[in-house]
């Protein structure tokens, strides 16, 4: 890849809540914070130091273009805010204080952002990623500009099964709330399979129609 003159610019791996979901099986652990927490933080222990040790190996291997990494854990939007700060911030400020303060850290978390939203940034994390179910203008409203956002048109009854106008119309309404700032504009978690190029398409003309209406540029 670096001799094409392409860069790796992120390491990447599962959280902790949802490695642990793997080894475990996600139900059990679930049941395991409430009855036997002392278990889930010993398997949560294990996972954060397997996580760090992974992403370091791949920062090791793509080499001095790494400057960020993405977590991926979806299984936090299952819990409530009094388990969220038991049984996943401290692990998820552990894999963030694990690298250098200036990389970008990037969560993606497309279930439910609700008990955690404000203390991504005290995290450590600088840009989320997440899903359709919270509205832009509602999590903007709750964490300003501690943390770039990374959405959140909705990937598949829109970026999927949407006509290119109403992918224009949900990116258009996404950048508005967005006021331009602090943005990147992406479908809600990830691209779903089977979305139109021509949707694709749409989402980068909503973009340049925006750019030029309030910065005067494409």
């Amino acid at each position: 890849v670096l001799d094409t003159g392409e860069i790796f610019t992120m390491a990447t791996a599962r959280g902790p809540m949802c490695t642990a979901g793997f080894a475990r099986n996600t139900s059990d652990f679930m049941i395991d914070l409430v009855e036997k927490p002392e278990w889930a933080h010993k398997l949560l222990d294990l996972c954060t130091r397997l996580i760090i040790d992974w992403l370091k190996a791949q920062v090791k291997v793509m080499g001095p273009t790494v400057e960020g990494i993405f977590l991926l854990d979806d299984i936090v939007g299952f819990v409530n805010e009094d388990h969220y700060q038991e049984f996943c911030h401290p692990y998820l400020k552990r894999i963030c204080d694990a690298f250098p303060k200036d990389w970008v850290k990037l969560y993606h978390n497309d279930a439910s952002i609700e008990a955690c939203l404000e203390h991504l940034p005290d995290a450590g994390f600088n840009m989320l990623n997440w899903g359709k179910q919270t509205d832009i203008a509602d999590v903007k409203a709750r964490v300003g500009n501690r943390i770039c956002l990374m959405g959140n048109v909705n990937p598949l009854e829109v970026g999927v099964r949407g006509t290119p106008e109403e992918v224009r119309e949900a990116t258009l309404d996404v950048l508005e709330k967005s006021g331009g700032e602090n943005i990147v504009l992406s479908v809600g978690g990830g691209t779903s399979p089977g979305m139109p190029r021509e949707n694709i398409v749409a989402m980068k003309a909503a973009l340049d129609e925006f750019n030029q209406a309030h910065f005067g540029q494409a």
